[in-house]
């Protein structure tokens, strides 16, 4: 025996199911006829299943009333119910309801005095003006794969007179002659709602507006980092000449040792820096780098009283130091 609890579970899951099953298959034709029948000359009124405006409108009235309704003839002198508060509907009140029964009214061969203007369809609706908004009311599915001409989905205050008449309809329906399925097919025939045309102006203005500021956002950054590499770049370069050393020149001022500095003939560099310092003689200048301070000569006490040369000075491809001697006190 199962338990009461897991019964109840089982029944909550069935029921789950039974609900999405319902929702996500397309609606059971039931009772959906039409006994009114058109004349020769408005084959152009059928939808793309072949259905006459008779029929269709049948299929477009029939979700709003248990998926079940039957379309009837019309007899002469009399016009089709205009809706009220029995059978007043987001269906019934709909742009494709009202042009598919005029269109029945007239392919049966009534004249049109038989035929009403929209004004007065509209008002039986009552206050829920909502439903004269539409080609055909969201969320709503035609059974049998059924679908609406496009000449029908045209609003009704787009006819001449604000009333269905052949001459109109004729001309919509040269331009396109296709059909259209509600929550499949794209807008109808100047059924474009004001607020769908605003949600999409405004979705492609916001979508430029992201996209400029996010390409405006990119080349702030990239500005950005290029600015601080050339900064860094300057404060490197500096950093590095500060730190070059310096060559005494004997003369009171200092060269500093740079790239372009280095003599190109070595050898020349070298003798002019070691031939030997006599009493009495200053030693040579070099021809080479740029003043950049006065410095004070060196002396060195070790070498009085001797007349050998001055210390060979070390050299490199960036750094060079000399030690500069002094005027030497010859020996008696």
């Amino acid at each position: 025996m199962v338990a009461p609890s897991s019964f109840y579970m089982v029944v909550s899951v069935f029921s789950s199911v039974s609900t999405i099953l319902a929702v996500q298959v397309h609606p059971i034709k039931r009772n959906i006829v039409s006994t009114a029948t058109c004349v020769s000359g408005y084959s152009w009124m059928d939808d793309s299943q072949g259905n006459s405006p008779c029929l269709t409108v049948a299929y477009v009235e029939a979700p709003c009333f248990g998926n079940s309704y039957t379309q009837p003839i019309l007899n002469n002198g009399y016009s089709y119910t205009l809706p009220n508060s029995t059978n007043a509907n987001p269906c019934y009140c709909s742009w494709s309801s009202y042009n598919l029964m005029m269109a029945c009214t007239i392919c049966q061969g009534s004249n049109d005095s038989a035929v009403w203007g929209w004004a007065e369809w509209a008002s039986g609706c009552g206050t829920n003006t909502s439903w004269t908004e539409e080609y055909y009311p969201s969320g709503y599915v035609l059974s049998a794969n059924a679908s609406i001409p496009y000449w029908a989905t045209t609003n009704p205050t787009m006819w001449s007179s604000g009333m269905f008449n052949i001459m109109d309809a004729t001309s919509i329906y040269q331009k396109d002659n296709s059909s259209i399925t509600p929550g499949v097919s794209s807008s109808p025939s100047g059924s474009s709602s004001s607020s769908s045309s605003k949600s999409t102006n405004v979705g492609a203005i916001v979508g430029g507006t992201i996209g400029a500021l996010a390409a405006l956002s990119l080349f702030a950054v990239g500005a950005y980092l290029v600015y601080r590499r050339h900064v860094y770049k300057q404060g490197a370069y500096a950093s590095v000449i500060n730190q070059q050393p310096f060559i005494d020149r004997g003369d009171g001022a200092a060269t500093r040792m740079t790239h372009d500095s280095v003599p190109p003939d070595s050898s020349n560099f070298s003798q002019s820096f070691v031939s030997p310092v006599l009493y009495g003689q200053s030693p040579p200048t070099s021809q080479y780098g740029t003043v950049y301070s006065p410095q004070p000569q060196m002396a060195f006490s070790s070498l009085q009283g001797s007349l050998s040369p001055p210390p060979r000075p070390v050299t490199s491809l960036h750094t060079t130091h000399i030690m500069q001697p002094s005027d030497a006190i010859p020996m008696l």
